[in-house]
């Protein structure tokens, strides 16, 4: 007897026929014993913030070091970034402090500005400091040598936790910087204690207030009174008394009044107060005035209730409301009207209405009524010209900015539109101090802010741009591998990684989806050290090494820079302005033109050596030399292979028979003459020299049989040391992945008179690095590092960078610096990409440098400020850096809001679905190279479209974007996956095209529809697919479809009603994993083995969670069903970290860990992120785990911007949020994230 029964082959259902006594045969065969039960891993998840949301809710003019700074104060959630406004428009990071402990509710600024602004104003002034110093608190008194007169502004904060904070910024005696705190502790049972805050103009009252109906009066020392105490105690105390109010109804806004210039004693506090009456059969909003002298009892002022003034019905929900200086008199600014009120104290305040004639909404408007007025700012002005007028900047939410000017006399007022600025414009607008212009400063609200200039009677000049990527919906990284599992990679047991493709491989790169509107972009995430390029073009021709002097010739000042060719010189002009360049022809130039340039220096006489193969140039203002090198040795000719000059030392090296020649040249006026010759085993590849203890010697890296050498000899020949680089699979405790090759380089520089600090590049990418002492005893230590897999070419900075010897190395393409030397592991413990930023071009790649020379002195002249000559192919670029180490975004602007956004593995690009101009929805797919756009729509018929067939409807936005792999017979197909709102699915074809542009052949991907799926009543919320089959979810629907190429379509499978939406599914064989938007992560069996069986629920969470996106980390694949956790993600700034009970059906999930997070997390994604020199040598340590099998990080990203790092750790059983690092201290040492 036979039977017939239907199951999955090959992806299809197909009937076959089973044997009635096979059956029973199978039903009968001997059970195994059962499994042991399987138990969670007891470990915890860490988290710490890897880049701080950008977004700023103020920004604050205020003198906060000194009057001779021009200072401004960036206040986000939880950090205030002060930095100084130069006279080139540009903002420079100064200080930044983000450990409140508490996000911080409001900020103002105490104290009034400087009369005619701060000293130095004129460009010729050189200020003292400008760092970004590592900030140390100060909240304890300071020692007597530390007191210093307080700056002639504070800023003042009031954080969540109801406590404020006064702060001011000081530098100590070793010329860094410090914040210096001072805390009050205010009443705990005001909610929201702060949501309104306001500061009188004397500053000697200050208001916060709640808008649940309450208000704290806080009466302040005098600044003077605070800086006496602080000279003579080492702390002060702001705060005199306090007075708490509370009021009938909700408080909605709170000012000061400016009292008439002949009373500057005269405090008045106004509030606008929202309850309900039933006298008036609803609510109502009224305008209580109370008003006060200076050192009056203010408990006596503010006992009496008032009824105060019924707002108008236009102005009963104002927006803002700005004091005028003048008559106690206001501007009311709501929704719908602008009203002025010349003197609030007439008793019959008449509300004149003031008509702006702003222009109409910019493209930049999101919302679905008009924009509103969102900021105000005054501009700085002598008191004299405020005595007679006064003048206020109002600005619109879409970019419009209007002049209001008002009359003392008699209040009349003036309004001139200034124009609209290319930025949405929220709460962190302000006006900044400048001598011929006015500056407005804007944070940015969904999208750059910036910097714009006004000069009279001209329009609004943007100067630079202030990066701001938040709102962010999405993120993609360029890890192919999307699982916690690798096959590829495994580890051993002692925890060390063995030697896998990740490491010949780039890091990953992050990108993410920013803002809303037409300037929304893509922004890669890049962490490191800013430079800006002030000088940029194209030589035609690769440069291998260039060197940059100052001169004066005729009474002229400029500079020549000396570019070594493969086979000859060049040298270029430049004025002192650079404003253009020229290259002195061979025949008048003083110069060695015909052979290449190996080394090149100016000595303390101002005589630049050029060192080239065949001779030495001496070069001066008024005269000139050439000495070459077979006079100046004795010889015929001889041909140098390696040279240095220092000073008046010139050491070139030379092929001599079986070895090497080192000749040692001194120089003496404008005269050459040999010192020394020394004959050295092997091939001599680099030489340098250095100092110690007051003696210059010669260091010299050699190849002997193929181990690298090092030689030290004196400068008359004689030989100090060697040491012979044998090549060992492991180099004083550090394991080495690849042999040593060849030194390619050597600097040095002296850290005191009696420590030298040596460092070598090799060709196989490996730094060697030297101590060496001469303290009485003579001491000697090295360590060994391997930087990346090209060659290495180390280069010295021209002085300290961050107060500390530093050095300079181009590696696979890449620049770093060196800093932070430890003398105890004899290495730099801090190395950071350096990132070259155009402020015109946002969108400009990282330029593959492979060479660069710092100039002894900065272009820009501020201090603690570098110049650097950096030279990529066949560009060169002039670039100015300083100690900053933060996020270096780079935007790739788009023409829309972009919604999802995934990096293809197959095409090798990044997806992104967004917006049009038309705001209809649309894909492109963008070199992250370049930032070009490369695809081209078309419909079926392969003609030219705007749109494929499912996309550009109007209203319609995608909520599904990603690549499917399917596989039929043995070949792989590669799809893209798109779902739109509108109930549309597509799955979207790719092709590759070459053509040939003006730059040479370049690829565009043409893409087209090949399958829709369309009817659907409900949103398309999430799809994914295996090699077989697709699965999506429509409403609350699950979906399960295998695609049929003969018949071109999505044959129905199964179906599986869920709780509620799945914004994310994951396939696991025949298991589903569905995020849920209300009910947690569900685990749906589809039986794929019989085509009857229905889909059906397995596990599930233990509690509702309101979920936005889930991912996996495990730490090893040793122990079955042990590993991964499912981390989740929630709506309410949290997550859990949930174990599967796998083989347990009908089990619930079990939590392992869970914890609150700054912000919640939109989207996780992993990659291998970390520099090659931290993942080459990379083990568990400190109870840490891996993430992921093959060692990838886990990331996440948050709407504000923020990212965030996840890992695990054994030894602990919940979850511990790892403190926010100092910025500048932690997170440049540890973060894993180098996206190149």
């Amino acid at each position: 007897m036979a039977f017939q029964s239907s199951v999955l082959r090959n992806g299809e259902w197909v009937t076959e026929t089973v044997n009635f006594q096979d059956a029973l045969k199978a039903s009968t065969t001997p059970k195994t014993n059962p499994k042991p039960r399987v138990e969670p891993p007891i470990c915890g998840v860490l988290t710490r913030t890897l880049i701080e949301s950008p977004v700023v809710h103020w920004v604050l003019p205020v003198w906060i070091r000194s009057r001779s700074y021009n200072d401004v104060a960036f206040v986000g959630d939880h950090f205030v970034q002060i930095s100084e406004l130069r006279d080139d428009g540009q903002v420079h990071e100064v200080i930044r402090k983000a450990d409140f402990g508490s996000r911080i509710r409001n900020a103002l600024v105490l104290g009034t500005p400087p009369e005619g602004g701060p000293d130095g104003t004129a460009s010729s002034v050189i200020k003292t400091e400008d760092a970004d110093i590592l900030m140390q608190d100060a909240s304890k008194p300071h020692e007597p040598n530390a007191r210093q007169p307080l700056p002639p502004q504070l800023l003042v904060l009031i954080l969540e936790s109801c406590d404020m904070v006064f702060l001011f910024v000081r530098e100590l005696p070793n010329h860094t910087l410090e914040f210096v705190t001072t805390k009050h502790e205010n009443p705990r049972n005001f909610k929201f204690l702060g949501y309104h805050f306001a500061i009188n103009p004397s500053s000697r009252y200050m208001a916060a207030g709640s808008a649940d109906g309450g208000f704290i009066i806080y009466e302040l020392e005098s600044l003077a009174a605070m800086s006496a105490q602080y000279q003579s105690h080492g702390y002060y105390q702001p705060i005199i008394n306090i007075k708490v109010r509370i009021v009938n109804g909700i408080l909605h806004k709170m000012v000061f009044l400016y009292p008439r210039s002949v009373d500057d004693y005269h405090i008045i506090l106004l509030i606008i107060i929202v309850r309900r009456e039933a006298s008036r059969g609803g609510y109502t909003s009224r305008v209580v005035m109370y008003d006060w002298e200076l050192n009056d009892d203010v408990h006596v002022h503010l006992t009496s209730d008032k009824a105060g003034m019924l707002l108008p019905k236009e102005h009963r929900m104002p927006l803002m409301i700005i004091p005028l200086r003048m008559h106690a008199g206001f501007i009311i600014v709501s929704e719908h009207a602008i009203g002025i009120v010349k003197n609030a104290f007439t008793g019959n305040n008449l509300f004149d209405t003031l008509e702006t004639h702003s222009p109409e909404q910019s493209n930049l408007h999101h919302g679905a009524s008009g924009p509103l007025w969102t900021a105000w700012a005054r501009p700085f002005r002598l008191n004299k010209y405020f005595e007679k007028t006064d003048i206020i900047y109002l600005a619109r939410e879409d970019g419009a900015i209007v002049h209001i000017e008002l009359d003392s006399e008699n209040g009349t007022p003036s309004v001139t539109n200034v124009g609209t600025i290319n930025t949405t414009v929220s709460t962190a607008f302000t006006t900044a101090y400048d001598v011929f212009s006015d500056v407005f400063i804007i944070g940015g609200e969904s999208g750059p802010g910036g910097i714009w200039k006004l000069a009279a009677r001209s329009d609004p000049q943007q100067v630079s741009t202030i990066a701001n990527w938040s709102p962010v919906v999405d993120m993609a990284t360029t890890d192919g591998n999307t699982s916690w599992t690798d096959e590829v990679a495994r580890q051993d047991r002692s925890g060390r990684s063995k030697l896998s493709s990740v490491l010949s491989q780039k890091p990953d790169r992050v990108f993410c989806t920013s803002g809303r509107g037409p300037r929304s972009s893509l922004t890669e995430l890049r962490w490191g050290i800013q430079a800006r390029i002030g000088l940029e073009f194209d030589y035609d021709q690769v440069v291998r090494q260039s060197w940059m002097f100052p001169v004066e010739s005729q009474g002229e000042r400029g500079f020549y820079a000396i570019l070594s060719m493969p086979h000859s010189s060049d040298v270029l002009h430049f004025p002192a302005n650079l404003s253009n360049a020229s290259a002195l022809s061979s025949e008048v130039s003083p110069f060695d033109t015909n052979s290449r340039t190996i080394s090149a220096c100016q000595n303390d006489q101002g005589i630049i050596v050029q060192v080239t193969e065949t001779s030495t140039s001496l070069v001066a203002s008024s005269q000139s030399s050439r000495h070459t090198h077979g006079d100046a040795c004795g010889l015929d000719s001889l041909i140098a292979d390696n040279a240095c000059c220092e000073n008046d030392i010139v050491v070139i090296s030379s092929h001599n028979g079986q070895g090497s020649r080192l000749d040692v040249l001194r120089i003496d006026q404008m005269n050459v003459t040999r010192v020394a010759t020394v004959n050295t085993a092997g091939e001599v590849t680099c030489v340098s020299l250095f100092t110690l203890s007051g003696e210059t010697c010669i260091v010299v890296g050699s190849v002997i049989d193929g181990t690298p050498w090092i030689f030290n000899y004196t400068l008359d020949g004689q030989e100090i040391r060697s040491h012979s680089m044998e090549p060992h699979s492991e180099y004083h405790g550090q394991q080495l992945q690849f042999r040593m090759e060849a030194f390619t380089s050597i600097s040095t520089v002296n850290d005191g008179s009696n420590k030298a600090i040596l460092v070598f590049g090799t060709r196989s990418g490996h730094l060697v690095t030297i101590r060496i002492s001469n303290d009485g005893v003579e001491d000697i230590s090295m360590t060994v590092e391997q930087l990346g897999l090209a060659p290495t070419k180390v280069s010295p900075t021209s002085g300290p960078f961050a107060g500390g010897p530093a050095f300079f190395v181009c590696c696979d393409n890449s620049l770093w610096v060196l800093m932070d030397f430890s003398e105890r592991e004899t290495k730099f413990k801090t190395k950071n990409l350096i990132w070259p930023t155009d402020s015109s071009d946002p969108s400009l790649p990282a330029p593959p440098i492979h060479a660069v020379y710092c100039l002894a002195d900065s272009l820009s002249h501020y201090p603690q400020h570098m110049s650097l000559m950096l030279l990529a192919g066949t560009r060169i670029l002039l670039v100015d850096i300083w100690p900053h180490i933060g996020p270096v975004p780079r935007s790739i602007p788009l023409t829309g809001t972009p919604m999802r956004v995934i990096y293809s593995q197959t095409w090798k690009c990044l997806v992104v679905a967004h917006f049009d101009e038309e705001d209809r929805s649309t894909l492109s797919f963008i070199d992250p190279e370049s930032g070009a756009t490369i695809s081209s729509a078309s419909d079926k018929n392969n003609k030219p479209s705007q749109h494929i067939s499912g996309l550009g409807h109007a209203g319609d936005r995608t909520f599904g974007l990603n690549e499917w792999l399917y596989v039929k017979d043995g070949k792989t197909f590669p799809f893209l996956i798109v779902t739109t709102q509108q109930g549309r699915l597509m799955i979207v074809s790719v092709k590759e095209k070459k053509t040939e542009t003006e730059d040479g052949p370049s690829r565009e991907l043409q893409y087209w529809t090949r399958y829709k799926k369309k009817g659907f009543s409900a949103p398309v919320y999430s799809a994914v697919g295996d090699a077989v089959g697709l699965l999506f979810c429509v409403g609350d629907t699950l979906h399960w479809e295998v695609l049929d190429l003969a018949e071109k379509r999505l044959k129905p499978m199964k179906e599986f009603r869920l709780d509620s939406a799945a914004t994310s599914l994951r396939v696991e064989g025949s298991k589903v994993f569905a995020l849920t938007a209300m009910h947690s992560m569900l685990i749906i069996d589809l039986h794929v083995e019989s085509e009857h069986a229905e889909a059906s629920l397995i596990h599930c969470d233990q509690v509702v969670r309101y979920t936005s996106h889930m991912t996996e980390m495990g730490d090893s694949e040793e122990q079955l069903g042990e590993w991964p956790l499912n981390i989740l993600s929630t709506n309410e700034a949290s997550f859990a970290g949930v174990w599967v009970p796998r083989g347990q059906r009908n089990r619930e999930f079990e939590v392992v860990a869970s914890g609150r997070l700054p912000t919640s997390i939109r989207k996780f994604q992993r990659g291998h992120t970390r520099p090659f020199w931290v993942a080459a040598n990379r083990h568990r340590q400190y109870n840490t785990l891996f993430s992921t099998v093959d060692q990838a990080e886990m990331l996440g990203v948050s709407l504000d911007g923020s990212l965030q790092h996840f890992f695990t750790d054994r030894s602990r059983p919940v979850a511990v949020l790892a403190p926010r690092p100092e910025p500048g201290k932690a997170q440049h040492r540890y973060l894993p994230l180098r996206t190149r």
